[in-house]
């Protein structure tokens, strides 16, 4: 065999085995359908209900503030508060603690207030910090419960003024005031308030603050008493409810409890609510074992609120965690990227709002966690996970169909077009580094315009150029990363 045939067989196996001389094309492959539109994203946020006050007294609390909403942080553009029962002890007294002194001096010296007054303070103080430093953010408030002297069979601890109950129908009025003299406060304060919820969990008689509500009387309350006394006042002020512990359940017994359930009944019976004017909500919880029913009767499927998506109203998920002890590596960021995309893409929600955005803590419930001793703290990987959907679909976004070909199931992939840029989000949980090629549908991508931005175990959001080859763009996914892509359309 000569010399020239030795090379051209050599030559022949070397690009039969997809070689390094010429590159063979992924099988594998994502289309982004580029007109295929749904929910218009109103953004991604945490609460602060509860951590507030761990917060205010904190030596690094404007560091916390800035890695939760700074664009080298999270970018989060939604805060969800709280309005407190006790801001009314008695129906003659009412003090939203605006004028309330929040310095770094009185934080130093907390522990002479009560914990309920070191919550207001500290609400305050971050709301207002968050206000100025960041005025793309919006502001909403749910409610855990109305003042106690507004209820029936109310259950009064000193450490929850307010718990379980029932507003007593002739307080409906004096409670509507009560939300708007709020919003009406903290607007004269300079935080305008995008939107108000009259119940946290309106099914669950918690042992904490809170209230029973039925979805007749919800429904009754908001269409008689709140959206009109807030139109009265001029008070461009949205209403959220549902936020029940469970997003959805498959069991009839458990509907108090479910979001989809009491949202859809709502919107059934009260066809005249203002679509422009509310927010569907729900909370992201598993049900968890102590509830006595076989696991396959405790599911929370991750669906859309039908009512909701028939008349166009926006979902948002206003609570996510969980009580599981504490684990801040990839594994656990890896699960909660997935939920954030089941949401997005199958649910088609348009916000999801962290419960905890900073707390000491033993459990998942907080994307920060606290060190009070040391005055540090430390970013947890779902945290870096959250950040990958958070820093990069912008608000007015919206979701984009995709189609998947040749990849595992296990892969997950959430689009979004805004404008003539576009997000891709890949979820890949495996232990193997795949690659594939990626296809426009209704749309032809700007060359060199492709971004990645990579988040593993040691990277968190790794910014990387995506070249161009021959055969257009393919993309490479690490094990076990959440990888976002962004790039522009003609």
């Amino acid at each position: 065999m000569d010399t020239q045939m030795y090379l051209k067989l050599i030559l022949a196996c070397i690009i039969l085995q997809g070689g390094i001389f010429l590159s063979a094309q992924p099988s594998a492959s994502i289309t982004l359908r580029c007109n295929d539109l749904y929910q218009t994203i109103d953004g991604f946020g945490v609460g602060e209900a509860d951590w507030a006050d761990d917060v205010f007294v904190f030596p690094q609390r404007k560091k916390v503030l800035d890695a939760l909403f700074s664009p080298e942080g999270l970018q989060a553009n939604i805060l969800r508060g709280e309005i407190f029962p006790h801001y009314a002890a008695d129906e003659h007294q009412v003090d939203f603690a605006t004028a309330a002194d929040t310095s770094l001096r009185v934080a130093r010296q907390a522990d002479i207030l009560e914990r309920n007054d070191l919550l207001r303070r500290g609400q305050f103080w971050l709301t207002s910090y968050v206000r100025q430093k960041y005025p793309q953010v919006l502001f909403t408030f749910s409610t855990w419960s109305p003042p106690a002297w507004m209820k029936e069979g109310n259950h009064v601890t000193t450490s929850y003024p307010a718990s379980q109950g029932r507003l007593k129908n002739e307080h409906y009025q004096h409670y509507a005031n009560y939300l708007a003299d709020f919003c009406e406060a903290y607007n004269k304060a300079g935080i305008p308030v995008y939107a108000v919820s009259p119940s946290n969990e309106p099914g669950y008689a918690a042992p904490w603050n809170s209230c029973l509500w039925s979805p007749k009387e919800m429904g009754n309350f908001i269409q008689q008493h709140l959206l009109p006394t807030l139109q009265r006042r001029n008070l461009e002020v949205k209403v959220i409810f549902g936020e029940n512990p469970a997003w959805s359940t498959v069991c009839d017994r458990l509907k108090m409890i479910s979001s989809a359930d009491f949202v859809n009944e709502i919107l059934q019976t009260y066809t005249e609510l203002s679509e422009n004017r509310i927010i569907a909500a729900g909370h992201g919880y598993v049900l968890p074992d102590t509830i006595p029913f076989p696991a396959e009767l405790r599911r929370t499927p991750i669906v859309p609120f039908k009512e909701a998506v028939k008349r166009r109203i926006p979902m948002w998920v206003t609570e996510i965690s969980d009580i599981t002890p504490l684990d801040v590596s990839m594994t656990d960021g890896l699960r909660w990227a997935i939920t954030f995309h089941d949401y997005l893409m199958d649910a088609k929600v348009s916000a999801i709002i962290w419960w905890l955005g900073a707390q000491p803590t033993t459990t998942n419930e907080s994307l920060i966690v606290l060190d009070q001793h040391e005055g540090s703290f430390m970013r947890t990987k779902r945290y870096d996970t959250f950040g990958n959907y958070t820093r990069y679909i912008p608000r007015g976004s919206r979701g984009m169909g995709n189609f998947l070909k040749g990849l595992p199931k296990e892969i997950c992939v959430s689009s979004f077009r805004y404008g003539d840029e576009f997000t891709v989000v890949v979820v890949n949980p495996t232990r193997q580094s795949l690659t594939c090629q990626l296809y426009f549908d209704g749309g032809e991508v700007v060359k060199e315009s492709l971004k990645s931005y990579t988040t593993t175990a040691d990277k968190r959001w790794s910014e990387r150029k995506v070249e161009i080859q021959k055969q257009g763009y393919i993309l490479q996914f690490l094990p076990q990363s959440v990888i976002t892509y962004c790039g522009k359309l003609h």
